[in-house]
């Protein structure tokens, strides 16, 4: 989770209108719940982060949820969350309004923080939010991979150099970032399965495995 504590930290100092507004010097979390999102991952990635950062306020951006998704919605955000989704990239990218799309995209410009995991990749590629230029491929059949096919496994990740078994389901290999040292996990082939990527003042973070994923 190294990903997600660098992430966190830099997120937690950049200065957030809803702690003004609230008094409150809590960082604000937004995790996506919606239906680009698998059943039961916003949900994991919440209850991670909550049990991570106990300073953090983790809420759920969406239809019907605390914060509507809306691309005002995220003025009040350090940090927007996108958790996995099923296997149909297209559909996953055309759930969100296109405005909202738009306006993610502005507010990582403007110094926001994203994480995107798995289908959270994929989307920050050019299909959805933009935030990186790569048109992000999944990692399944490439050279020394060992998974050839869509099934739910577990694959071994190195994280910082620290072996361990991941979930992964269909999860993208990454391009490298512009700093070898903003690499935070690789596949056993090598490939990039973490990384950070600068987007004007912000910063997107990638994982293509499940790394929030519990023992369930």
């Amino acid at each position: 989770m190294a990903l997600l504590i660098d992430l966190f930290t830099a997120a937690s100092s950049v200065s957030c209108a809803a702690a003004g507004s609230s008094g409150s010097d809590s960082p604000v979390v937004a995790v996506y719940l919606g239906e680009a999102a698998c059943d039961g991952c916003p949900e994991t990635i919440a209850q991670r982060l909550r049990a991570s950062f106990a300073d953090a306020e983790v809420v759920f951006i969406g239809r019907g949820e605390r914060l509507p998704l809306r691309a005002d919605s995220l003025a009040d955000v350090d940090l927007y969350v996108q958790p996995g989704g099923g296997d149909d990239i297209d559909a996953a990218a055309e759930a969100p309004p296109a405005r909202f799309a738009v306006g993610l995209e502005q507010y990582v410009t403007r110094g926001g923080r994203y994480l995107g995991l798995c289908m959270g990749s994929y989307l920050a590629g050019p299909v959805a939010f933009d935030l990186v230029e790569t048109e992000l491929d999944g990692v399944v059949s490439r050279l020394d991979f060992a998974v050839t096919d869509s099934g739910e496994t577990v694959v071994d990740a190195a994280w910082d150099g620290h072996h361990r078994q991941t979930f992964f389901q269909e999860g993208p290999v990454l391009p490298p970032p512009d700093d070898p040292a903003d690499v935070f996990a690789r596949y056993g082939n090598g490939d990039i399965a973490a990384a950070r990527y600068d987007h004007g003042d912000g910063r997107a973070g990638l994982i293509g495995p499940h790394a929030e994923a519990d023992q369930t």
